[in-house]
């Protein structure tokens, strides 16, 4: 059997924050205070984006004259998928869908660290037939999302 868990700390807590700032996001509906929503979830997606740039210790030849300075993981904790990444994948792919349905937001595309994540997830059998359809997603969240006022 694969190992689940995974090795690194950090790989756990990266993300810990992201679902809730989305969720303050999408159910704001004063149109002054949402540039604050975004700017919050933005700073959620930036340091995930660092984390997922930072090459971990394993990836790191201490031996090597060439110098790693952008990670090439594909999952959070290295090139396997571990429960990390099975917490974290599901509430990505809800927010860059319902986000970009009811408030027009994109995850930036400079954000190389997070779109490789999320590029190498979707290339995964075991997360793209769990994923419910984009439609039930923005079905669920149209009940959720609020009108700007």
């Amino acid at each position: 059997y694969p190992h689940l868990s995974p090795k690194y700390k950090e790989s756990f807590d990266v993300g810990s924050d992201i679902f809730a700032k989305f969720s303050a996001y999408i159910k704001n509906p004063r149109k002054e205070a949402n540039s604050n929503f975004e700017k919050a979830l933005l700073r959620e997606f930036h340091r995930l984006d660092v984390y997922m740039n930072t090459p971990l210790p394993e990836e790191i030849d201490q031996d090597s004259v060439d110098d790693i300075t952008v990670s090439k993981r594909k999952f959070l904790d290295g090139d396997h998928l571990t429960l990390a990444d099975c917490n974290l994948l599901p509430k990505l792919h809800i927010i860059k869908i319902a986000a970009k349905k009811y408030r027009d937001f994109e995850i930036p595309q400079d954000m190389t660290g997070v779109w490789r994540y999320l590029n190498n997830a979707y290339a995964c059998d075991e997360f793209t037939h769990t994923c419910p359809a984009d439609e039930e997603i923005e079905h669920t969240y149209a009940s959720v999302a609020r009108k700007m006022t």
